[in-house]
């Protein structure tokens, strides 16, 4: 009997350690299924933050970019509504990224102006499985100062993590419920100043046009250019199809041009070293500057050549015009020459030998028919000094002998 006794005395007992053994386990297990629910829960809370940051950063770069067309189309309480669609189809987000959250929420950027040239934008998600509490308060903390969420304690306003941020909902427009996640921007033109250069003009804002420091553009080109205005320009090489206007040029090598070097005042070309040039302040000289002399191992050719000095030639002076002694001249002071060579004056509007004397002799030449005579003309050292009426088919001339 005390055997058999001793035997259900241990029988009972490791029925209950085995008891507690399953209590224990079963505490672990659900310890441990909890802790995996949560574990999965944050990767979803962190993926839906890691996409709320993906919009709201499309959002806000499309805004810098487009400010002023937002900026018309905002007001106070009237938003300006931006949708995931229009940031995809203007590149600012891929087509790739999904519209929706981890819970299928929708997401639309909603800016108001409620001072003139200043922006207020929130992304809210709208639709969709409610979020937790816990997981939306978890979902603003991942996503960061900016992050928020909509909560059941006030479904009127959106509030950022840790109470960092609150703003109202009423004029935004947007009214989502408990359960969803609101992201701040906070624009202002004043702040993007600071960063950022506008592509397109803001009314009233030029400094949002204006880069406060130099552009190394790092060899890449500047193309499709309007006006250029610069104080200075440095560069290997200028390439223009239209006009260059400047106030100066300095060119330290050779200047080439197709066309005609212009001046358009009384000043022409100008030598810097020697202090002389050409140039115009009369519709009819071309002047040397500072009387600088002309010299040329060519020939210089002109209608004509007037001298208000001494006339100089270095070698012989050559007459081309032939006058004939005894006709008249234009002009008192004339000089010419015979076809002999010798030289005539213009004196008294006839043209006369300049310095030689006629002698008495007389020498007589002509042409009659049949040839034989010499051709008619004063032999060398004589001059003709009239000419006969032809007698019996002979023409004379008369020529006298030069002393």
């Amino acid at each position: 009997m005390t055997t058999m006794r001793g035997y259900s005395n241990q029988r009972g007992a490791s029925l209950v350690e085995a008891l507690i053994v399953l209590i224990i386990s079963a505490i672990a297990f659900g310890a441990g299924a909890q802790q995996y629910s949560k574990y999965l829960d944050n990767i979803t809370n962190k993926q839906a933050a890691d996409h709320a940051t993906l919009i709201a950063s499309a959002a806000s770069k499309y805004l810098k970019d487009n400010y002023a067309a937002v900026v018309a189309s905002a007001g106070p309480t009237t938003p300006a509504v931006i949708s995931v669609a229009m940031l995809k189809s203007t590149n600012y987000l891929p087509f790739g990224i999904s519209d929706k959250n981890a819970f299928g929420q929708d997401y639309s950027v909603q800016v108001i102006e409620p001072l003139p040239n200043q922006l207020q934008a929130m992304v809210v998600t709208t639709g969709g499985q409610a979020i937790s509490e816990l997981d939306g308060r978890r979902i603003a903390q991942y996503m960061g100062a900016k992050g928020g969420f909509i909560s059941t304690v006030d479904t009127t306003v959106a509030t950022g993590s840790f109470g960092g941020w609150q703003m109202a909902l009423s004029p935004f427009a947007v009214s989502p419920g408990a359960g969803h996640v609101a992201t701040a921007l906070f624009l202002e033109d004043g702040a993007l100043v600071n960063d950022y250069l506008y592509r397109n003009a803001v009314p009233g804002h030029p400094e949002l046009n204006r880069m406060n420091t130099a552009i190394n553009m790092n060899g890449n080109n500047v193309t499709n250019a309007g006006t250029v205005a610069a104080t200075a320009v440095t560069t290997t090489t200028m390439t223009a199809t239209g006009d260059i206007t400047a106030a100066n040029a300095t060119i330290s090598g050779d200047t080439t041009t197709g066309g005609w070097f212009r001046t358009t005042g009384d000043s022409g070309w100008y030598n810097q070293k020697w202090n002389g040039g050409w140039y115009m302040n009369d519709p009819s000289w071309v002047r040397s500057y500072g009387d600088k002399n002309v010299s040329t191992g060519g020939e210089m050719r002109a209608g004509k050549l007037t001298s208000t000095g001494r006339t100089e030639v270095g070698e012989y002076l050559q007459l081309n015009a032939v006058a004939t002694e005894g006709t008249s001249c234009a002009m008192n002071g004339l000089v010419s020459r015979t076809t002999l060579g010798l030289t005539l004056s213009c004196q008294s509007g006839v043209w006369k030998g300049a310095s030689a004397s006629l002698g008495t002799d007389t020498y007589q030449t002509g042409i009659g028919p049949g040839g034989g005579w010499i051709p008619m003309d004063c032999p060398p050292g004589y001059v003709m000094t009239g000419m006969t009426a032809p007698m019996e088919d002979y023409k004379y001339i008369r020529c006298k002998k030069l002393q």
